[in-house]
């Protein structure tokens, strides 16, 4: 298979100024050869109207018929040397008084002005008058120059013209290909440097200094680009990192405990302990495998499917009734403020809560107050979850949704969860048309989420 033509922007932009080219100089010369026409067209009149003016002239100073063959041998003098010049008078009937049979009339113009044809086919052109009705009652006068010589000049003239166009328009297509060759030239530069970047060098940027105009906004948006390229790339070797370190301790608990337990005899109490902890520890790689393929379809845009009513109330008091016991076991106390109907996954919605819940539960001090507050928005709703704990470092702040992110880069202990559960809430969020937002000072922290009321028409995810 044949790979597709790639069409150049140079060939195209030579080609259209030449177009432009062969346009204007055709429009150019047809409206100077049609100018030198009609000029030329003029001066045949006005040198047959001249003849014109002295022949009437000469037939008026006669008194009869028989005076106008008197005038032949005055016409033949006024022909002779001028074998261009034609005279032709003929009677009412047709009949030719002077000058042989007149010749065809091709057409009859403005102004008493008509084209002719002879018998060998050449043209003429003159003016047809009628002839004093004193002298010849009903005659016509013409007077017609040869076109042949004008014709020839106009031919000559048009000949060169469409030479000297071809010229200029070959002209045209050779300078404006090398103008725009020359004027790609910063564009054939951008894309060697940006040929250059690697995935080991993701810092270089395109440079915009001295970068025309028309390119400036392409490699501005060229460089955003790259540094989300660059971040999702961090972030992705963050996360591998992540994961690995995840994954490793898990791993090396189920493999340490198991050649423990083979090393030496075991009874039956002993490997059925040995196994409940290999499960615990399966069930929490199972919940971290899980956490992370739900994420990752969220992030890929999957919506929220099953979208109906919710009352975000009626979901807090379930969820703050789920951890009535670890609320008790902390000292805390849960106050749930407002309420707000929002369409959403109702499943989805109870585990952002939970995530949310717990996170404060973990920071609020014995005897503090946890307030879950409630409140609809024009399009949608909104859920502030208030703990009086310890405030989060301002450079943490802006990364506490991201995945397996703990302030001050500690590893908390396993049974404090993986480092998921902001990241879920912010994927939830996103999943529902949201965002989420936090704040934190000497007062508490408050962490919120926004959902937007319908999710858009797309693919759906459910709670896993």
């Amino acid at each position: 298979m044949k790979p597709p033509r790639m069409r150049s922007m140079q060939a195209r932009l030579t080609l259209l100024l030449g177009a432009i080219a062969l346009l204007v100089s055709s429009l150019a010369g047809a409206t100077l050869f049609w100018a030198l026409k009609r000029e030329v067209e003029r001066q045949e009149i006005t040198e047959v109207s001249g003849k014109l003016e002295l022949i009437n002239h000469l037939i008026d100073m006669q008194n009869s018929a028989r005076g106008l063959h008197d005038l032949a041998a005055t016409f033949d003098d006024m022909r002779t040397g001028q074998s261009q010049l034609g005279i032709w008078i003929v009677d009412a009937q047709g009949r030719p008084v002077y000058g042989g049979d007149a010749p065809e009339t091709l057409d009859t113009l403005p102004d008493q002005q008509v084209l002719l044809q002879l018998a060998d086919g050449s043209r003429m052109r003159g003016l047809r008058v009628a002839v004093d009705d004193r002298i010849l009652p009903g005659a016509h006068l013409t007077v017609a120059v040869s076109t042949r010589t004008s014709s020839q000049f106009l031919y000559a003239y048009g000949t060169a013209l469409a030479l000297i166009c071809a010229l200029w328009v070959g002209a045209t297509v050779v300078l404006a290909a090398w103008a725009v060759r020359r004027s790609m030239a910063p564009t054939r530069r951008l894309s060697e440097q940006a040929a250059r970047i690697q995935p080991d060098n993701l810092a270089l940027r395109l440079p915009l200094r001295d970068t025309d105009r028309e390119l400036h906004e392409l490699v501005l948006s060229f460089n955003r680009t790259l540094e989300r390229l660059q971040a999702a790339y961090q972030q992705m070797e963050g996360f591998n990192a992540d994961v690995a370190h995840e994954l490793r301790t898990p791993l090396a608990t189920l493999i340490n405990g198991t050649q423990v337990t083979l090393s030496s005899g075991r009874d039956a109490d002993e490997l059925r302990e040995t196994l409940e902890s290999n499960l615990e520890t399966l069930e929490d790689l199972k919940t971290l495998v899980n956490d992370m393929l739900f994420l990752a379809r969220a992030d890929r845009g999957e919506q929220a499917a099953d979208q109906v009513p919710v009352s975000l109330a009626a979901e807090a008091r379930r969820v703050a009734d789920y951890y009535e016991a670890a609320l008790e076991e902390r000292g805390v106390v849960l106050r749930c403020e407002g309420d707000a109907i929002v369409a959403a996954n109702a499943g989805l919605v109870r585990r952002a809560l939970a995530n949310l819940i717990s996170n404060a539960i973990k920071a609020t001090p014995r005897g503090g107050e946890i307030v879950l507050a409630c409140q609809p928005q024009p399009q949608g709703a909104r859920v502030e979850v208030r703990n009086p704990g310890d405030p989060i470092p301002a450079a943490d702040l802006p990364r506490i949704f991201d995945r397996f992110f703990r302030s001050g880069q500690a590893r908390a202990p396993r049974s404090e969860g993986h480092g998921l559960g902001l990241a879920i809430v912010r994927a939830i969020a996103r999943m529902h048309g949201g965002e989420v937002d936090a704040a934190s000072g000497p007062g508490g922290t408050v962490v919120g989420i926004t959902l937007r009321g319908p999710a858009p028409t797309g693919p759906n995810i459910t709670k896993k």
